[in-house]
C-alpha cells in the first residue's frame, strides 16, 4: 500500500514538474481580434526530511524553532565580535577598555531582557550557532574580549545550566541540528 501510495506521489510530481518546465503557447481567436496567451508555472522545490525514530524527529523540529528565537542575536553577535576585533587591534589598552565598556553597557540595556526570556535550550542552541559562524566558541569570544576571569566565571554560570562555553561545534555531533540548519535555507543566513 504504502508503495503504491509513493508510486502515484511521484507519477503526479513527475507530471506536474513537466508541467511546469514547459512553457504552452494558446491561440485564443474570435470574430474581432486575435491574441496569443503565453503561460509558465513555476513550483517551489519543497525539502522533505524522515527520520527512523520519532524522538530525532521531534528534535529536528524543535531545533528548527529554537533557531528561528535565536538567529537575531546571532547575527548581532557575530557582527558585533568583528566590530570589536577590528577595535581591540585599531586602538590602545585604555581606549579599548573604555570602548568595550561603553558597548557592553549599551548591549545591556538593549538584550538583556529579552536574552534572559531565552529557554535553556534555546541558549545552547544560540551557543552552537555563534560557535559554527564565528569559529570561536564562547569561552574564546569571552576571554578574548573581556579577559581570562571573565570567561572562567561564565564558564562557571554556564555548567550550572550545563551548557559548556568551551565546547566546539561539531555538525557530526549535532547533525540533527546542522540538518534543521539546512532545511531552513535561505531563511539561515547568519551575515
Amino acid at each position: 500500500m504504502k508503495r503504491l501510495l509513493t508510486s502515484g506521489v511521484l507519477i503526479v510530481l513527475s507530471y506536474a514538474t513537466a508541467m511546469a518546465q514547459t512553457t504552452g503557447a494558446t491561440v485564443i481567436q474570435d470574430s474581432t481580434s486575435q491574441a496569443m496567451v503565453d503561460t509558465t508555472v513555476t513550483l517551489k522545490q519543497v525539502n522533505y526530511v524522515t527520520f527512523k525514530n520519532p524522538d530525532d524527529q521531534m528534535e529536528f523540529y524543535k531545533d528548527l524553532s529554537r533557531i528561528r528565537a535565536v538567529l537575531p542575536y546571532v547575527k548581532i553577535s557575530k557582527r558585533m565580535y568583528a566590530e570589536i576585533k577590528a577595535q581591540k587591534e585599531a586602538d590602545s589598552k585604555r581606549e579599548y577598555r573604555h570602548y568595550r565598556k561603553d558597548i557592553e553597557s549599551e548591549m545591556k540595556v538593549k538584550f538583556e531582557k529579552e536574552l534572559k526570556d531565552l529557554t535553556i535550550s534555546q541558549g545552547k542552541v544560540m551557543v552552537k550557532l555563534i560557535n559554527r559562524e564565528t569559529g570561536n566558541n564562547c569561552y574564546h569570544i569571552i576571554k578574548d574580549i573581556k579577559g581570562g576571569f571573565s570567561a572562567w566565571t561564565w564558564q562557571i554560570v554556564a555548567r550550572h545550566y550545563s551548557y559548556d562555553l568551551k565546547e566546539e561545534y561539531n555538525p557530526r555531533k549535532d547533525w540533527i541540528l546542522e540538518l534543521a540548519i539546512k532545511s531552513l535555507g535561505a531563511e539561515y543566513d547568519p551575515n
